[in-house]
């Protein structure tokens, strides 16, 4: 497994005097994903074979979320989300926050199967 650096685009639109985000894009090997994330969240994607896998972070929300996608799917294939602390330290172990983003992604794709 690889950590690799996409591209990210966020797509907006002017809605009711205010800014609407419309989706965030990721473009890899010339194929584009829609992503799951917040303004605040930090995105680490990796590549395995042909399956990419998205870590969302959210501390500020207690939020951590993995999903798989395969290329040219624009769309997760899978995908598994934590809601809370508790959640995240009972899947992940107390000390979580310590974690490569690698490891993290490994100890969550048992969730995917």
């Amino acid at each position: 497994m690889e950590q690799i650096t996409p591209t990210l685009k966020l797509h907006t639109r002017q809605e009711n005097g205010g800014t609407h985000i419309n989706s965030l894009i990721m473009t890899h090997k010339g194929n584009s994903y829609h992503l799951y994330g917040g303004t605040k969240d930090t995105i680490h994607v990796f590549s395995q074979s042909i399956a990419l896998y998205v870590l969302t972070i959210s501390k500020e929300q207690n939020r951590l979320g993995l999903s798989a996608y395969m290329a040219p799917e624009p769309f997760p294939i899978n995908s598994f989300s934590l809601h809370s602390a508790k959640d995240i330290k009972g899947t992940l172990g107390a000390d979580w926050e310590h974690l490569s983003p690698k490891i993290t992604v490994q100890k969550l794709l048992t969730h995917l199967i």
